[in-house]
């Protein structure tokens, strides 16, 4: 979990203030990248998807700020922009077609949160046993 950043997208706000008489604190989870280490990076697609083993023992974790600076995009907001323009999550005059393709063509062949979409279950899993590892 990632405490909250001076650069969170601005929906962030809105539950900040949303929750504030009801939670002391809130923390935004941000899905993150996957890089596969010992399976083909072909097989993330929707017919093809590793299930959650596969993707567990084959996969490592690339967290957000590590894609960040993989990428050269420049923060998180542009990041998250980048994703919603994927997804059409946001009117044209606010999309960013240039980050957008920055993101579908990560480097080191990276799965992306968009991509991971599908298989959201598998990465809470995976996500759950990162974080319990320590």
């Amino acid at each position: 979990m990632i405490k909250i950043f001076l650069n969170e997208p601005w929906w962030f706000k809105v539950i900040k203030e949303y929750y504030k008489d009801v939670f002391e604190e809130i923390f935004v989870f941000y899905h993150p990248f996957i890089k596969p280490e010992s399976i083909d990076y072909e097989l993330f697609k929707p017919d093809t998807y590793p299930n959650r083993n596969e993707i567990r023992e084959n996969c490592v974790v690339v967290t957000w700020k590590q894609f960040l600076t993989l990428s050269g995009i420049e923060n998180f907001r542009k990041l998250d922009v980048g994703l919603r323009t994927n997804i059409n999550g946001l009117r044209e005059e606010y999309q960013d077609e240039n980050i957008a393709r920055m993101i579908q063509m990560p480097p080191n062949r990276l799965v992306s949160p968009i991509t991971l979409n599908t298989v959201h279950q598998e990465i809470n899993n995976l996500c759950a046993n990162s974080l319990f590892k320590t």
